[in-house]
């Protein structure tokens, strides 16, 4: 007998086999073919159809949970940029006006740790500006080094605070919160502050120079010596410093600057190689009167020399770097008695000798002068004036008066490199007891060889002083006379600069034209009455005793 299939699996037969065996290879029923062979017929599996619905059903109901994540997570994707939206709108928008009068601080808002919590502006605010005018008042920048130590405080910077701006915020923001002010400063006055502190605190460096040996003959020996660098402050870098220190709200602190080294700006080398001298010039003058002197004039003679010798240790050493101008009067001084001058004869009025302070010195002027001029081509003579009577120790044309605040001998160093100045006195050797020289050389680049200049003057004209001047006077008795004014004829010269080349000359430099104006002779006479003479009385003598002869 068979068993008609029915399309359900035989629920009553059961085999440990056919339950150890995987859902893929179900059971089969074998039947013999009636070739002998043996034929399989294989039943339907109900058991894999289950399977495969339930397979089915779990991939839809996962592909149901996944389309509701997708659309949970699409929703929440969009309420995050709505609220993105939004805040960019509140962001963008105007803010909500603050009334400083009114308005109140809410709870638990601090500025600069004060509690303003349900307070006013006007309640808070002088409080808060003299917390923050201490606050200012004491910045307090140290730079300090080995070198360098000086201070830069909030008034040298203009600090000032954003104080306005941090109360109006506080006012505006949320409870409980916590604002503390910033200050800034002024980059202008603080660069010029620390410019003063680099003029005050630095070193400037010392530049190679020649000292002079001087022998009794008067010839110069240089002694070379080195110069010496210096240093300053890194300008830029100290700024950056500062405001650094300020940012990062560090108002009283110690700061270390970086230094500069200064080197000299001649060097020893350079000073050798353009150290020759190119002028020099000598006058005479007396320190001591004769007998045909008077009285007067031996006691002001004296005074004159050591003027004139006072002005030359004052010009003496001087450098003159190139391009720079030079002052006599800025390097002699004021002549006073208080400078530690002398009373000794001076020019007054255009025509009188008078006694003043510092008289002579206009000799040692002088003798810069024609000094310079044998240096022509290193040399502009930017002030120079002559005198009003023409001078005895040099020629007419080359002399150069000087006087205090008035009239002044001023040069510039047209050269590429410095130009030095040395002055010396020593006895005359004609009038060693009574008289002695003054000479100043000049020093600087070497004239091309063969090369130098010589000053030459030439008289234009000469006029006669004219008729004399005399006046009458009751100061003085009959007889006698009173000199005011020497007569004196006028001259008009011109002043020449000879370039001569290998003893020729190649070239006549015109420097300018110099008038002397003449005066005649004024002078005083007495027309006072001489008094008579009052006889004295005359003792009778008394008669001589004879003495009685001896017996």
């Amino acid at each position: 007998m068979y068993e008609k299939y029915s399309g359900l699996p035989d629920t009553r037969k059961t085999t440990s086999s056919s339950s150890s065996r995987p859902a893929s290879r179900p059971a089969n029923r074998g039947a013999q073919s009636s070739g002998g062979q043996i034929e399989y017929y294989q039943a339907p599996n109900r058991n894999g159809e289950v399977a495969s619905a339930k397979r089915t059903n779990k991939r839809r109901a996962k592909a149901r949970k996944r389309k509701m994540i997708l659309a949970g997570m699409s929703l929440a994707f969009l309420a995050v940029i709505v609220v993105a939206v939004v805040l960019l709108v509140n962001s963008c928008a105007e803010p909500a006006p603050v009334d400083l009068e009114t308005g109140k601080f809410r709870n638990g808002v601090y500025i600069n740790g004060m509690d303003l919590s349900g307070k006013t502006v006007d309640e808070v605010r002088p409080q808060l500006e003299s917390n923050e005018s201490y606050a200012l008042n004491n910045i307090s920048i140290t730079l300090a080094s080995n070198e360098i130590n000086a201070s830069i405080t909030g008034t040298d910077m203009n600090a000032s605070s954003d104080l306005n701006a941090v109360i109006e915020q506080a006012l505006s923001g949320g409870a409980n919160q916590v604002y503390y002010t910033k200050f800034s400063i002024d980059d202008a006055a603080l660069s010029n502050r620390i410019d003063a502190i680099n003029q005050t605190s630095s070193k400037p460096p010392v530049d190679a120079t020649v000292n002079m040996d001087f022998s009794s003959s008067g010839k110069p020996t240089p002694q070379y010596i080195e110069g010496q660098p210096g240093y300053g402050l890194d300008v830029e870098s100290t700024i950056a410093l500062v405001k650094q220190a300020i940012e990062a709200g560090q108002y009283q602190t110690t700061l270390t600057p970086t230094l500069t080294t200064i080197q000299p700006s001649i060097t020893l080398a350079e000073v050798q190689a353009n150290f020759s001298q190119i002028g020099k010039f000598t006058t005479t003058y007396s320190f001591k009167g004769t007998a045909e002197d008077t009285e007067q004039q031996r006691a002001i003679i004296p005074n004159r020399a050591f003027n004139v010798e006072k002005a030359a240790d004052a010009i003496n050493k001087q450098v003159i770097k190139p391009g720079a101008k030079w002052s006599f009067n800025d390097v002699v001084g004021d002549r006073t008695e208080a400078n530690g001058w002398k009373e000794a004869n001076g020019i007054f009025g255009g025509d009188t000798m008078t006694l003043q302070f510092g008289g002579g010195v206009c000799q040692t002027s002088t003798t810069l002068y024609n000094a310079l001029l044998q240096a022509y081509p290193y040399i502009k003579i930017n002030e120079r004036s002559r005198h009003t009577i023409p001078s005895t120790y040099v020629d007419m044309g080359l002399d150069a008066t000087v006087d205090t605040n008035h009239i002044d001998l001023v040069f510039t160093n047209t050269s590429e490199h410095p130009l030095y100045i040395y002055a010396y006195y020593t006895e005359n050797k004609m009038y060693k007891s009574r008289k002695r020289d003054v000479t100043v050389v000049i020093y600087g680049q070497a004239l091309p060889e063969g090369e130098e200049y010589k000053t030459r003057t030439v008289v234009v004209s000469q006029e006669d002083p004219g008729e004399d001047v005399i006046t009458e006077t009751n100061k003085l008795f009959v007889g006698e006379e009173k000199i005011l004014a020497e007569a004196r004829p006028k001259y008009v010269v011109q002043v020449f600069v000879d370039h001569y080349r290998n003893g020729e000359v190649v070239d006549q430099i015109y420097i300018g034209e110099d008038t002397y104006p003449g005066n005649p002779l004024r002078k005083q006479v007495g027309v006072k009455p001489t008094p008579t003479p009052i006889p004295s009385d005359t003792p009778t003598p008394s008669p001589a005793h004879t003495p009685t002869p001896e017996t």
